[in-house]
């Protein structure tokens, strides 16, 4: 909001005084220079929107000449402007930079884009600060920077697979009263089509889409990819761009998106569309290629099979609803009978009946298709000294000891396999999460290390104990990432004293993040043992070549005894 300009007593209390050496003379015969503008009176550093205002007022003390000098891109605003009253700046424009003026105050409007210089040219007959003795006299050359901003002039693209539909430049602005020339797309119901801002002009940092008649009413990201699943006609939408920074002036611009929408029947079959999976509270849930206008009495069209080979269970669970989610008509919500649990594997299978879509057609059915369970929260939390889930992420680094004999990473140890070659070594080349991850190097083949972790509750070792992990069984999980030429085959973990668990990675995509977990049991809660990650070459047999993977984002998730 732009500040009101007035200047008082106090204000003009504010003066770049002289050093103590210069010379003092009598009360009201000293020379100073200051100022005061509508941003302040200390910075000279400035950012505006375009069209909006600045003020200057030199309150230097004894000038013997003074003027302010203005570049072009900007105007002065006439004496008719009242900064209390006025608010649509450009009603008082006056005379246009470049030029100088005399005037002690001058309200400058910014009327172009780009860094913009106003000076102040005074002249002292006495050393001022900032001054330069020039001919006998004290010059001072004081530089206001500005820097201005575009409007925000928002463009942006429609595009319906890989055929561009839309292109709105930042020149074009539609308005409703020609909505009956825009363009019409046609797009079956479950098709999408994808919204691109393409804003630059004005340096905006956010957006928001605004949308009709699709599957979600508005975003915030560059790029959406929007289905529309139910049927008829509408009016695309709108999108907003703006400054919301900070050290940003304010602005922002809507623009109308102009696209009219045909939602008609789709000709491809409708199915399932993703993944089954479980909620929190036991409800499996699966999404399907368009809105569902009809789902009743199709319970006993469903079969959900239950088995947990530990609990000697395997037989069928009744669905005792099922429904259309009450958020997503795309959704298909079953709620069973009898309890599941996260250590079940379950499918669902579906005999076709009558669900049917807004566009009139009928759910196919699917054969047994394997249910994602919910998964716990991760159990390592961490209780001594700061180590916690930056342990688990190897974001802590080592402080204290042998750096080398612990990979860099606080909590571990390698031990003297790793000085004649930094084989385990914490580093930030790569990062799942946080900034840093855990590298594994060897320059041929496959060296055998073993880099040994943390204390599962141990009284005598409590900076480094990261969990209680009672008895039962466990989902644990890596984040790895395998370089491209990386030819590696395993490795191996083991829970101090017994649990070995060996890890299958030959088949892993290379060159990008990848989770892999097992199912670990603890037939007695840990007490005293560590967790080792260990790299044999005995798992790796006919590895060659340089080998280079990393770790992240370790976790212990238990799961729900049946």
């Amino acid at each position: 909001m732009k500040k009101i300009f007035i200047i008082s007593l106090l204000i003009l209390s504010f003066v770049t005084s002289c050093d103590d050496s210069e010379y003092q003379a009598p009360y009201g015969d000293f020379s100073s220079l200051s100022w005061i503008t509508t941003e302040g009176f200390e910075d000279s550093n400035y950012v505006s929107a375009l069209n909006n205002y600045i003020g200057f007022s030199d309150v230097s003390n004894n000038a013997l000449t003074h003027s302010w000098s203005i570049p072009s891109g900007t105007n002065l605003l006439n004496n008719n402007f009242n900064a209390e009253q006025d608010t649509i700046y450009t009603d008082f424009i006056g005379a246009a930079g470049p030029l100088d003026s005399g005037e002690k105050l001058i309200n400058v409007i910014f009327r172009a884009p780009g860094i913009k210089e106003i000076e102040l040219k005074n002249t002292f007959k006495d050393s001022v600060a900032e001054s330069v003795l020039t001919n006998g006299v004290w010059v001072v050359n004081k530089v206001f920077t500005v820097n201005v901003f575009d409007d925000v002039k928002p463009m942006f693209k429609v595009m319906k697979g890989t055929e561009e539909i839309l292109t709105v430049s930042e020149t074009d602005m539609p308005s409703e009263a020609d909505v009956a020339s825009w363009p019409t797309v046609t797009v079956e119901a479950g098709e999408q089509l994808t919204y691109i801002d393409l804003t630059t002009t004005g340096d905006p940092d956010t957006r928001t889409w605004n949308f009709n008649g699709g599957a979600m009413d508005s975003s915030g990201a560059e790029t959406v990819n929007l289905s529309y699943n139910g049927l008829g006609s509408f009016i695309a939408g709108s999108i907003t761009s703006r400054r919301n920074d900070a050290a940003k002036p304010d602005g922002e611009t809507m623009k109308l998106i102009p696209l009219k929408i045909e939602v008609v029947p789709s000709s491809q079959p409708f199915v399932i569309n993703g993944m089954i999976t479980e909620d929190a509270s036991e409800v499996i849930s699966f999404n399907v290629t368009g809105e569902i206008a009809t789902l009743t009495g199709e319970e006993s069209n469903f079969t959900v099979h239950v088995v947990n080979t530990a609990a000697g269970f395997d037989q069928n669970i009744a669905v005792q609803s099922a429904k259309v989610n009450s958020s997503d008509a795309t959704q298909i919500d079953l709620v069973l009978s009898a309890p599941i649990y996260n250590s079940d594997n379950i499918t669902v299978e579906y005999v076709a009946g009558n669900i049917e879509s807004v566009d009139f057609r009928v759910l196919d059915g699917f054969s047994a298709t394997n249910v994602l369970m919910r998964r716990s929260d991760n159990i390592i939390t961490g209780a001594g000294a700061g180590i916690g889930l930056d342990y688990t992420g190897y974001e802590v680094e080592a402080v204290t000891g042998n750096f080398l004999k612990k990979g860099f990473a606080e909590g571990y140890w390698v031990g003297n396999t790793n000085v004649a070659f930094l084989n385990f070594s914490r580093t930030a080349d790569q990062s799942n999460s946080g900034s840093f991850s855990m590298k594994y190097e060897s320059p041929s083949g496959v060296t055998t290390a073993k880099l040994q972790g943390s204390w599962f509750t141990n009284a005598t070792k409590t900076t480094y104990a990261i969990a209680t992990l009672p008895a039962g069984d466990y989902d644990v999980s890596y984040m790895v990432y395998l370089e491209p030429g990386n030819t590696m085959q395993a490795f191996q973990t083991e829970v101090q004293g017994g649990v070995i668990t060996s890890w299958d990675i030959s088949t892993l995509p290379r060159g990008q993040w990848v989770e892999v977990s097992s199912t670990i049991t603890l037939a007695a809660a840990l007490t005293n043992k560590k967790f080792d990650l260990s790299i044999n070459a005995s798992n790796n047999v006919g590895v060659t070549g340089e080998q280079i993977m990393y770790f992240d984002d370790l976790s212990w998730r238990p799961l729900e005894a049946r």
